[in-house]
């Protein structure tokens, strides 16, 4: 399934993000879902959450690339933990709840009566 594409990947002059990020970075979407054991559904595609997920991953791994090519520890690892931190954060936060909000309409609220002794 696609998240994302080359084109939602915004323009940063230390890293450049290729094709082969982007679909790593959406096949990483699909792992973390079934995961988390949350359906992988046609509907999602589009989701917020789970879009930001996959940019954060497919610059990540970007910056992996670049870091483990060229040695210069002191450029890319900043950044590197920044992202790392980062994709933790984004994956923490993404629950069944968040993909699949119940409506208003469908919530069902009981009362009980309390009583004390």
């Amino acid at each position: 399934m696609e998240f994302i594409t080359l084109a939602d990947i915004p323009n940063d002059e230390l890293i450049q993000v290729e094709q082969s990020e982007i679909d790593e970075a959406n096949r990483y979407v699909e792992r973390m879902l079934v995961k988390k054991s949350i359906p992988v559904a046609h509907e999602l595609q589009n989701n917020p959450h789970l879009k930001d997920l996959a940019k954060t991953y497919a610059i990540y791994r970007a910056f992996l690339k670049r870091y483990s090519s060229t040695g210069n520890e002191n450029e890319y690892a900043v950044k590197i933990k920044y992202y790392e931190k980062l994709l933790k954060e984004i994956e923490d936060s993404i629950t069944r709840e968040i993909l699949f909000p119940i409506s208003e309409e469908a919530t069902i609220f009981g009362t009980f009566r309390l009583s004390r002794g």
